[in-house]
């Protein structure tokens, strides 16, 4: 017959007891961690408005309301291609940043019905 081996209480490892828990993290309030995200991109679409505007302003760029250009004035006529440039460039980052405006408040949206 085999011998079996028995531990008793006393011959396991002792725990470390007096070590502190640790710290509980505070409960994610998810409908404001949305709306902080909506807050910061909109900011940042309010900042890209007032670029647009200043190179609206700086090279006489005249648009539709959808943003297809309609005129530019510039002084040379090699200036022309760049300006276009650089406003499809600013359209393109408006476009980014009001499809991940739209997506947070969707997300906003859908944060503050499971909260109810």
């Amino acid at each position: 017959m085999p011998m079996m081996r028995f531990m008793s209480w006393w011959g396991e490892k002792p725990q470390q007891i007096l070590d502190e828990p640790a710290p509980i993290a505070p409960p994610l309030d998810r409908v404001e961690q949305t709306q902080q995200r909506v807050r910061e991109i909109k900011s940042e679409l309010d900042t890209l408005d007032a670029e647009m505007l200043k190179f609206k302003k700086e090279h006489r760029v005249r648009t539709n309301r959808f943003g297809v250009l309609l005129g530019i004035e510039c002084a040379s006529l090699t200036g022309r291609p760049e300006i276009e440039r650089d406003w499809r460039a600013l359209l393109r980052r408006r476009d980014g940043l009001m499809s991940a405006w739209h997506r947070a408040l969707f997300e906003w949206s859908e944060a503050k019905g499971a909260a109810k």
